[in-house]
């Protein structure tokens, strides 16, 4: 991994975010979402960070066209639930997300300041996201306090979501389809990520990579040192970084 003043912005004309824990503070959402599932439908209480850690290894080896059904299928079988139809299971889960998504998530720490920054400097500014566009809509919608902050669909430039592509990370595809709408090349672009698959996909990329600290990834954290270029705790230490613009 290189030092953080290694980095040089003044290169850099594209920036990219990926959302849930990176743009987001949303990862551990999901995890009280299937938490709470798992609870109703099975009566077992399952830490956090165990079920991060199984929805990952799941939805990394998952080919299906719709990984959300094939996982509620994964937790009706793995925790013998009681509801068994996993269309129903879908419904339940993505109308508790929802509610999670809408009066609980915000933006990570000085993320807001900095992409306002970005775009006062002329960066390009693009959200890369394996979320769907009904995710953004929430966003953007009707969670009242990131309205207050940034309207993200006025800010960002380009927006791709998990609809806009065929494979998902670490796949390169949806980084690759960024550098192709804009005609970049890797070197000009920029992208910040929070997991391993994320990390690994701009790396599949050959796209310059900051990861951003989620401690949801903390099982990963070893792996994602190996891989990426830089690393941040704080949005705050590449604000400093643009002062020298």
């Amino acid at each position: 991994m290189k030092e953080l003043k290694k980095l040089n912005l003044k290169n850099k004309k594209y920036i990219i975010f990926d959302s849930n824990g990176t743009l987001l503070d949303s990862v551990n959402i999901w995890n009280r979402t299937d938490q709470k599932l798992i609870q109703k439908y099975s009566g077992l209480t399952i830490d956090c960070d165990v079920i991060k850690k199984e929805r990952n290894c799941f939805t990394k080896n998952c080919n299906d066209n719709n990984v959300y059904l094939s996982y509620c299928k994964y937790l009706i079988e793995k925790y013998d639930f009681t509801i068994k139809n996993k269309y129903k299971l879908n419904q339940i889960r993505t109308k508790i997300t929802n509610k999670y998504l809408e009066n609980e998530t915000n933006f990570k720490p000085n993320v807001v300041k900095l992409i306002l920054k970005l775009k006062q400097l002329g960066y390009v500014l693009i959200l890369a996201t394996m979320s769907k566009k009904n995710k953004i809509d929430i966003y953007t919608k009707r969670n009242k306090k990131m309205i207050e902050q940034m309207n993200i669909t006025e800010t960002f430039d380009l927006i791709i979501t998990t609809e806009d592509i065929q494979k998902k990370k670490p796949d390169p595809e949806i980084y690759n389809k960024i550098m192709e709408h804009y005609n970049a090349k890797p070197e000009e672009c920029l992208i910040f990520e929070d997991s391993l698959t994320g990390v690994l996909a701009a790396k599949n990329a050959n796209i310059e990579i900051v990861n951003v600290y989620d401690k949801y990834a903390d099982v990963d954290r070893e792996e994602i040192n190996k891989i990426t270029d830089y690393s941040i705790n704080n949005y705050q230490q590449i604000i400093e970084l643009l002062k020298g613009l």
